[in-house]
């Protein structure tokens, strides 16, 4: 028998590498449990009761209920029968077969498809119940059961939206434009949401029908959501390196510039549109990624176009209460309401801002931006540079302006001796 002189120091070194890889594992284990605990998921909240009391009606879904929230409603249980026709249709969704033995391959791929979301659920389950804001008191098949049924409805309604040559004749989500506008209400409520990894995650599992295999499912969306985001949102693609919370997070970034930077400035009087006017200061319309996009440049303020839709009150509604609920970050759309509501206060601010192409409507944007509720801090005005600046350059027309009155009142007095 041969005695291996290093065959101790051998075991030693493999007993080393093990403990290493031991402690790597135990390491690795530590940091996602701490970061499990410490990750801000819960981007899914109810709406706070403050903005409740101006419209109700804006923050609660009118035909389908998405998520945990509003599914208890008796209203809409209607639906629910839809939602899993719309499931069936997506999972099922083939190329036409006339053999029995390619339709029991289908079948199979089916199950296939079924039970690969369901694991894919399955796994993010725990991810997905911390996106909400509070508990949610469900069973762990009823909420994987509520997440596929949501998921692939919201997914199917986008690929039949875009692709108008998989729709069927009598679809009830599909068979008038108030229909549509209802369906497209409930989808960007706050409260009506489900995690948008959870879409994608089923969005890359279910068979695409061939007219939409080029769209991927944020352009979908955008597309689903026409006229409620910026125009060019096809070159917004690059800007989605973020996470994606759901789908009413998805179009707050699309309104927010890749250069939005916030200026925490202190707070100013913000002067109407008229008051502007007569004081000499110009206002005009200004192409911009972003209708965010104010600014105060070369002795002017410059404004975006903003066009009026039938949603325009219920998305700016539930992005301000967003932005004051969920998340402890930069209130871009609340800053930009409160901006709005000062500029635009009668229908004669409307009438100016129309004429500079800045608007298409008078009466709408008076009394929508006079209902919306909007308390701004200081520190989270983002619009605080600008108003800075407005108020600087006012200050010295209004003084130029007041002497000439004086100085006219003058004349006329002498004139009358």
């Amino acid at each position: 028998m041969k005695l291996d002189p290093h065959g101790s120091q051998t075991q030693a070194s493999k007993e080393i590498t093990v403990d290493r890889r031991q402690q790597n594992t135990n390491l690795v284990s530590s940091i996602k449990k701490k970061m499990a605990h410490t990750s801000d998921f819960s981007r899914i909240c109810k709406v706070s009761e403050k903005f409740y009391k101006e419209a109700e009606d804006i923050y609660f879904p009118r035909m389908v209920a998405i998520g945990p929230f509003h599914r208890a409603q008796e209203k809409l249980k209607a639906m629910e029968e839809r939602k899993w026709q719309y499931l069936s249709t997506l999972l099922l969704r083939v190329v036409n077969v006339d053999t029995r033995l390619e339709k029991c391959a289908e079948a199979i791929k089916f199950d296939t498809r079924l039970e690969k979301c369901v694991k894919a659920i399955k796994m993010t389950e725990d991810r997905a119940r911390k996106s909400y804001g509070e508990p949610i008191d469900m069973a762990s098949d009823e909420f994987i059961e509520m997440m596929l049924v949501d998921g692939c409805f919201i997914i199917e309604l986008f690929f039949k939206c875009c692709c108008k040559g998989i729709r069927r004749r009598g679809d009830p989500f599909l068979v008038t434009n108030q229909v549509f506008i209802d369906l497209k209400h409930d989808l960007v409520l706050l409260e009506n949401q489900i995690p948008f990894f959870v879409l994608q995650h089923l969005f890359n599992l279910v068979p695409v029908p061939a007219q939409c295999q080029d769209y991927s499912l944020i352009e979908l969306v955008f597309r689903f959501f026409k006229k409620m985001v910026p125009d060019d949102h096809h070159n917004l693609q690059d800007k989605y390196g973020q996470e994606i919370h759901h789908l009413l997070d998805l179009i707050h970034q699309s309104f927010i510039s890749r250069t939005h930077i916030l200026q925490r400035q202190p707070q100013m009087d913000i002067p109407t549109a008229s008051q502007l006017h007569k004081t000499g200061t110009r206002i005009k319309k200004v192409m911009s990624p972003s209708v965010l996009g104010l600014r105060f440049y070369k002795g002017a303020l410059r404004i975006p176009a903003l066009t009026y839709h039938d949603l325009m009150d219920t998305l700016l509604r539930n992005l301000v209460a967003m932005e004051n609920g969920c998340y402890d970050a930069a209130k871009y759309v609340t800053s930009y309401v409160f901006f709005m509501r000062n500029l635009i206060r009668s229908n004669e601010d409307a009438k100016i801002l129309k004429k500079k192409g800045i608007i298409n409507k008078e009466e709408e944007f008076v009394t929508l931006f006079s209902k919306i509720l909007v308390e701004v801090d200081v520190k989270d005005l983002y619009y605080g540079d600008l108003m800075e600046r407005l108020g600087g350059f006012i200050k010295p027309n209004v003084s130029i302006r007041y002497a000439k009155k004086v100085r006219k009142c003058v004349v006329r007095c002498l004139r009358q001796l």
